[in-house]
């Protein structure tokens, strides 16, 4: 995860503490701790445009729900990506990143 910390910091600036897993699923959400400055919201965008300008690909969010799971809060971002190849062919797809929350819900 201190990879992933780094790379939100050295690109978008955020400071925000980071933990848990990759985002893959709600066992393996990326646990957003509250600082008590920035929103859940801009920490989740500033996570998902560093990984978007690391790959080199573009995102946008069709949809956004939050689900309880095992006493968690968790957000699920279901995004859509497209990226072009050195050939100008453009790949899209869809994927679920989840978040816990869990500390925004708290406070």
């Amino acid at each position: 995860m201190a990879d992933l910390k780094s790379l939100v910091g050295d690109l978008a600036g955020v400071q925000s503490e980071l933990s848990g897993g990759h985002g893959h699923n709600y066992d393996a959400a990326i646990l957003v701790h509250n600082n008590g400055i920035e929103s859940y919201m801009s920490v989740q965008r500033a996570i998902l445009w560093s990984l978007g300008s690391h790959k080199n690909m573009c995102w946008e969010i069709i949809d956004q729900e939050t689900h309880q799971h095992n006493g968690r809060s968790i957000d699920v971002l279901t995004i859509e990506k497209r990226k072009m190849d050195d050939h100008g062919i453009v790949t899209t797809g869809t994927q679920q990143v989840f978040f816990d929350i869990t500390e925004f819900e708290e406070s």
